[in-house]
């Protein structure tokens, strides 16, 4: 009879004890990853201190470290699909050729995060600070970065087609050679940002600050400069077919050698622009000065600047005059090599 009660009373010990591991099991889980300990699936570890926590090459899906203080945690070639990093801190964090599809990563903070490679896509990213990370190569297909704080952010040869980018910022960003094709950046300031060599094909840039971007070489094929803000920026070689560009602002903007035909550019403002002209023989002038409104006069940085033109074969000196984009020379022949090449309205 002693045995039995014993046997009994050894039981429910076991599995109260076994109860409360496991209740415990994904905290502990959490704080001895750093070990080296190999633990695979989810676990939850939200608000804990997990600073220099060492996650490399594990598969933590569907974890949880909502509000979590990962300070300069690795967490490079980790498979992180669905993880919920809200609000976490994530300060210099290491998530190169991270799998981080579906992730939460909205309020999170990244500043200086090393995400090269990484796979962002669907990732929520609202509101999240990006400020100085570096995402070169990094896959953001359909992620949303609304209102994300990345100016000095890093990513060339992003691939971000379909992201949403509503007003974010990413002033004086490297964003050459990325990917944008039918991405959503409304509203979001790109001033000071490269974008060399861009595709912004389809891409919506409706009421953005370009003011000072670098954006030679970049196509804007179908994209809408809806009311967008390019003052002095460097379009050379840029494409722009079928680009909407009513109310948009290119003072004192370098549009030679662009490529444009049949876009919208009802309002556009062209005044002080450098734009480019048919010149098929490479002998006559390489641009004409965009026709200034009194308004726009204000905000040119000058009203008669002192570039040059390239001289006509015959040796003369050639003149620069205003070029008013809004009424082609009505007696120019479609022929003429000074005729602009945005046609009439």
């Amino acid at each position: 009879m002693m045995r039995t009660v014993f046997l009994h009373r050894l039981i429910q010990i076991l599995f109260v004890t076994l109860g409360v591991s496991t209740l415990s099991l994904n905290i502990s889980n959490a704080q001895d990853l750093g070990s080296g300990e190999k633990v695979s699936g989810a676990i939850s570890c939200s608000l804990c201190d997990l600073r220099y926590r060492s996650y490399k090459g594990m598969n933590l899906d569907s974890s949880d470290f909502k509000g979590s203080y990962l300070f300069n945690a690795n967490f490079s070639k980790s498979s992180l699909v669905t993880v919920n990093f809200e609000s976490a801190i994530l300060v210099l964090g290491n998530f190169e050729r991270a799998d981080l599809t579906n992730a939460n990563l909205s309020k999170a903070n990244m500043g200086k995060a090393s995400m090269y490679g990484a796979t962002l896509r669907g990732a929520r990213m609202i509101f999240t600070d990006l400020e100085g990370a570096y995402l070169e190569a990094a896959e953001l297909t359909g992620a949303n970065l609304t209102a994300a704080n990345m100016p000095h952010v890093r990513m060339p040869r992003v691939f971000a087609s379909g992201a949403l980018m509503r007003s974010a910022n990413l002033k004086e960003a490297d964003l050459s050679g990325g990917n944008f094709r039918g991405a959503n950046m409304e509203g979001t300031n790109l001033s000071g940002a490269n974008l060399s060599n861009a595709d912004l094909t389809l891409t919506n840039l409706r009421d953005a600050n370009l003011r000072g971007a670098n954006l030679s070489g970049a196509n804007f094929s179908y994209a809408s400069l809806l009311n967008a803000n390019l003052t002095g920026a460097d379009l050379t070689g840029a494409t722009l077919y079928g680009t909407n560009m009513k109310g948009a602002k290119f003072i004192d903007a370098d549009l030679t050698g662009a490529r444009i035909a049949s876009v919208i550019r009802i309002g556009t403002d062209f005044c002080n622009a450098r734009m480019p002209v048919n010149n098929d023989n490479n002998d006559g002038p390489k641009f004409k000065l965009g026709k200034c409104s009194d308004k726009s006069k204000k905000l040119s940085k000058s009203n008669q600047p002192a570039a040059q033109a390239a001289p006509p074969s015959d040796g003369a000196a050639a003149t620069v005059t205003p070029l008013d984009p809004n009424q082609p020379p009505s007696d120019a022949p479609a022929s003429d090599p000074n005729q602009s090449p945005f046609g009439p309205r």
